[in-house]
């Protein structure tokens, strides 16, 4: 059974009210060091060095929930949520064939914001804003940069692309994270893609479901029921992840109709044990989500310390695989690795 959150004793005085709102969630966000340092006065458990946030700053911001933070083993530096939220010297280490805009995206739009990198799929990049800031983003270049939004006229001209292009079956809403949108403006969005007649296939990339589940409100779940079919993508990378904030978020998209769809990331130090994948996946189906891919760490700058070797990988979900019997092949992931430009390809 999925367990529910232990709040970290900097908000053991906040209402349940107040916990359990995105809105309240958003705002008491930790962001600055200086956040950072207040928890560490306040608990004897919690240290970081505070050269890993001024020297990561200059090239990509974080940002973390307190409901996701206070998923954290604080007395573990090398905790697999820690790894994932706090900031690193490790991303100041740049390697040579890592890319600024490693699926080359900027490259294929048409217009702005909208990539359209295979023949009949568009991904439209809606927003710069995400709950958390993932240390392994493949779009760090531009996430949590306020400047990248994209303003109304260009998401106006990003769909007339996609009305004129009798192609495009299926378009991808992300970002940044899609449900950072506020309930009236992805209403709004949704009804002008479902307007596009040769648009067959919507699909929803967040990453809330794990760091920011209480986005799910009763609200939220009747402008998705407006506009089915919807397929959710999303991120669960370790089985600390899926508590039971998560599992009831997970579980409203399903019965409001949505297909939840999880894309989890091999990174060193958080998951690349078979154990600690298979004990995820089997975590994931009974929130009502289906394992879909496993995925290479993208050659994004400064994330050389997450990513592994594809062959220990291969070595990894093969292995995975073959512990797999008949009935549970539900929970059987497929391992993809994307390439500069080029696609994902599948290996396993």
């Amino acid at each position: 059974m999925n367990k529910p959150t232990l709040r970290h004793k900097k908000w053991a005085a906040v209402s349940d009210k107040d916990w359990s709102s995105w809105t309240w969630q958003l705002q008491n966000k930790i962001e600055t060091l200086a956040d950072l340092e207040e928890i560490a006065k306040l608990d004897p458990d919690f240290s970081f060095d505070p050269e890993d946030v001024r020297k990561t700053q200059t090239d990509f911001n974080f940002a973390i929930t307190p409901y996701y933070f206070s998923l954290m083993n604080l007395k573990d530096i090398e905790c697999p949520i820690r790894l994932q939220c706090l900031p690193s010297s490790r991303e100041n280490v740049s390697l040579d064939y890592e890319l600024l805009d490693f699926p080359k995206e900027d490259s294929m739009m048409p217009v702005p914001g909208l990539t359209h990198r295979y023949p009949d799929r568009v991904m439209l990049y809606t927003t710069h804003h995400c709950a958390m800031y993932c240390r392994f983003c493949t779009r760090k270049r531009k996430v949590s940069d306020a400047s990248t939004a994209l303003r109304g006229q260009q998401i106006e001209a990003a769909l007339k692309h996609i009305a004129a292009t009798k192609t495009i079956r299926e378009v991808i809403l992300s970002g940044g994270d899609i449900f950072s949108f506020s309930d009236r403006q992805l209403d709004e969005l949704l009804t002008k893609v479902r307007a596009i007649d040769h648009v067959e296939i919507v699909r929803l990339g967040t990453r809330n479901l794990v760091t920011l589940p209480f986005r799910v409100t009763p609200e939220l779940v009747a402008v998705l029921k407006k506009h089915q079919p919807l397929y959710i993508h999303t991120h669960f990378n370790h089985p600390e992840e899926c508590s039971a904030e998560a599992a009831t978020a997970c579980k409203a998209l399903r019965k409001a109709g949505c297909v939840v769809n999880n894309h989890t990331v091999i990174l060193k130090g958080v998951n690349n044990e078979q154990k600690t994948l298979q004990e995820l996946n089997s975590k994931l189906i009974p929130m009502g989500v289906q394992p879909y891919y496993f995925y290479h760490c993208d050659l994004t700058f400064g994330s050389s310390h997450f990513r592994t070797k594809i062959e220990d990988d291969l070595k990894l979900i093969r292995g995975l695989h073959a512990e797999i019997d008949w009935h549970q092949e539900i929970t059987m992931s497929h391992y993809m690795v994307d390439t500069p430009g080029g696609g994902k390809v599948e290996l396993v």
